[in-house]
Parts: C-alpha cells; structure tokens; sequence
C-alpha cells in the first residue's frame, strides 16, 4: 500500500489536474502485471471538493453525507451516552442508592441543565417523546430535590432497555466505506469526495477541529487506504493542515513547485520549509515520547498494526519529492534547484536533506495549458509528451524514488533525468493497443 499526498502553497497551481493524472498513469503502469482497481484519487479539499465534478462521475454517497454520519450520527451516540448517566444518576437518587451530596449526582444535574439539543433527533429515538418532556421540564430543575417532579416520567423509562437501544445507534454509527468509493470503468481507478461544500453547515465548521471527529474522519480515511495498491490524496491550499496526523501515514509527500512566475517559485519553496518543519518536530516529539492528543493515538494505532519498528522506520524515512509543474524553460527549473539548495543551506537543513528530496517529475507549460484548454483536466493517454511526462512520475512512486536524482545531483544530470522517457513507456503502448483492440 503506498499513500501519495500532493502539495502546495496555494490554489490554482495545478495540485488537482497532476492528483488526477497521476492517478491514471499509476493505473496504466500497474495495468499490465496487477490488473484491476488498485488505484484510489481521494478528494482532502474539505471546503470546496472538486474532483467528482472534473471527472463527471458521481457517488453514491459524497464526503458531504459523510460528514453528516460523522457529525450527526455520532453526536446522538454523544448525546445518548450522556443521557444514559444523566438517568441512571437521576433512578439511582430517586431509589435512594445516591445520596443528595453526591458529586455523581450534582455533575449530572449540571450537564442535564446545560446539555444541547439543538442536533438531538427525537423522532428517531425510541424514548424520543419522554426525553423531549424531560429537556422541557429542566427548567424546573435546579436541585437535587426537585428530582421528585421528575419521578413518573423517569418510571416510564426502561433503563435497560435504553441501554440497549444507545448498543444498537453505537453498531449503526460506523460509516460504510464502500457507499463512498466510486470505481470509474472508463479510467480504471476509483475516487471519493464530493461536488459541495461539506463545510457549509455551521455545526459541521464547529466539530472539524474537535479531536474526536477528527479521529473518526480519520479511521475512515484509513479504511479507505488499506483497500487499495495506490492512494493518491489532493490535499487543499497549504497541505492537510487540518488533518495533520494523516501526514503520518502518507509514504511520500510530492511538492507542486510551479514555475509560472518568481513568486509561484518562492511560495513553493517555501511551502516544502513549512513541511519539513512539521515533519521534524513531529517526529522529535515521537522518538522523545513527547506525542499528545489526536497525534499520539493515531501513531499507537499505527504501531498496534504494523508495529513500532515499521511505524520508526516509515516515520525517519518518509518520501520527499519534487514536481515542476508550467515550465517555461528547462533552464527555470536549474535556478530553481540552485534557490532551493540555497535556501536550505541558510536553514542549516540542506545537509540534512540533499539525499532525501528527489526531483521525479516536469510538466511543459505550454503543452499542459494547450491540452487541458482543449481537453479538459485529464490529460494522461491523450498527448504523448504529456503521458511520458507522467509515466515518469507514476515510475519513481512504484519504485520509491530509487532511480530518481536528488537535489545533491548537478543540474545537469536531474534535467536530463526529467526529460527522459519512462521505462515502462514500452509496455503502456502495449496495454494501449490492447485497450484499443479490446
């Protein structure tokens, strides 16, 4: 299994169009020795997903109903595990098990007085009608006491019984990840995500950043991973920082440099700097045991599944490559290399990360524009230096980077390597006329 992210500094710089693309020369390259769905495009632009609507192939379910099993699916689980210890401690200081003092029970008044029910789906709950009269009556409510008032509501409450239905909501909460993958016959690769944006509901903006949900968004997204060869994630404006613990678990990390313009240039530098910076206080804090929160639990999930040798070792390894995207010239692409040595070298990091980052890839400016004017984003198998270009991207993922210069090459050699033709280019015109035949 390999996890590809595509960043870059901003919008607009062609993260999308080279996500695609990458997605289909993976699935031409793989064709021919592990034929069938093996590749996955997943959409992490959260706020504005547009992959489905590029590709014109619509799920049955987007990240948008995704969003809203996460949110309000497990907010009912939320609220009802609340409310069952609400109750229990209500029945228990009513049948004189807990005495009025009891922290238990002021805690639970507390929370009964304060407890939203704004998202709370009443109608869809078996003891949906007692507890709305309960929530209605909290106003009378302010000690322990008062309790009494609540005394033969609270006997037409099976306890028992609500215990089992807060079981059943807890089995029904998990998402099914096969209702959101969309295979598309046509490209031979798979894709998730979604035409809208999932962010537009107040209540969803609010519980993005809440480390629970993230956490489930992320089991998902995990799930989603371990069923395919290859999944390529386009990542919003700036990376995934909203998602940061999934960086953990990405194989290798591919910067968009664009080359259209000296600031374009600078931004993608820089955004490379803004990365290793995460990536080195992230793994400081791994090797001192120093990991918190949603950070710390996901690398044990990690570790419990592949264990803590492999997630070291993933963790000090991680793949760092470079893709140069509307080049003008090559000749750009040289002082581009000889800015970013530099500015490596007065962060003290260039020593560090001279043999780690490889240069895998280049996309003609001219070519690109031209093609995907005409032709819409996917671009691969439909311009021959444009594929070509690709193929040698999708080669250096399948082989880790092994054949791929670093920035500790001259720039001689990294430009004669980004201009050649991929070695598989043979066997894809092979499977192409055998599509074609087919």
């Amino acid at each position: 299994m390999g996890i590809i992210s595509i960043i870059g500094p901003k919008g607009g710089i062609g993260k999308t169009t080279l996500a695609i693309n990458t997605a289909a020369a993976l699935t031409r390259a793989l064709s021919s020795a592990r034929p069938g769905n093996q590749v996955c495009l997943l959409d992490l632009d959260l706020r504005l997903p547009t992959i489905t609507g590029i590709l014109d192939s619509h799920p049955g379910k987007t990240f948008y109903d995704l969003f809203e099993t996460l949110a309000n699916h497990t907010y009912q689980v939320d609220f009802l595990r609340t409310l069952y210890r609400i109750l229990a401690s209500f029945k228990g200081y009513l049948q004189g098990d807990i005495p009025a003092n009891s922290r238990q029970l002021q805690k639970s008044i507390s929370i009964y007085k304060n407890l939203s029910t704004e998202l709370f789906h009443f109608g869809q709950f078996e003891f949906g009608d007692q507890i709305h009269e309960l929530f209605l009556s909290r106003g009378e409510i302010h000690r322990p006491k008062d309790l009494a008032e609540l005394g033969d509501l609270l006997d037409r409450i099976d306890i028992e019984k609500f215990k089992i239905t807060l079981r059943q909501h807890e089995n029904n909460s998990r998402p099914d990840v096969e209702e959101y993958i969309s295979y598309i016959e046509e490209y031979g690769f798979s894709i998730l995500g979604g035409e809208v944006p999932i962010l537009g509901k107040k209540s969803h903006r609010k519980r993005i950043n809440e480390p629970a949900f993230l956490a489930l968004f992320l089991e998902f997204v995990h799930r989603v991973c371990e069923k395919f060869e290859y999944v390529v994630l386009d990542t919003p404006a700036g990376g995934v920082n909203h998602l940061s613990s999934l960086m953990n678990s990405i194989d290798q990390v591919i910067f968009i440099f664009d080359m259209s313009n000296t600031i374009a240039v600078n931004g993608s530098i820089d955004a490379l700097h803004t990365f290793i910076d995460y990536y080195e206080d992230f793994y400081r804090d791994y090797k001192e045991g120093r990991l918190t929160g949603l950070d710390k639990a996901y690398v044990n999930r990690l570790i419990a599944a592949q264990g803590e040798e492999a997630v070291t070792r993933a963790l000090e390894n991680k793949k760092m490559g470079g893709l140069f995207n509307r080049c003008e010239k090559t000749k750009d692409i040289g002082a581009c290399l000889d800015r970013l040595r530099e500015y490596l070298e007065t962060l003290d990091k260039y020593t560090s990360y001279r043999d780690r980052i490889h240069l895998i890839g280049m996309v003609p400016h001219h070519k690109i524009i031209n093609i995907t004017n005409n032709r819409g984003t996917l671009f691969y198998d439909k311009d021959r230096t444009l594929s070509n270009r690709m193929d040698v991207v999708a080669q250096s993922i399948i082989n880790q980077n092994s054949h791929c210069p670093t920035l500790a090459h001259s720039n001689e050699a990294i430009l004669e390597y980004l201009q050649k033709k991929p070695r598989f280019s043979l066997a894809s015109k092979i499977s192409r006329i055998a599509s074609s035949l087919s």
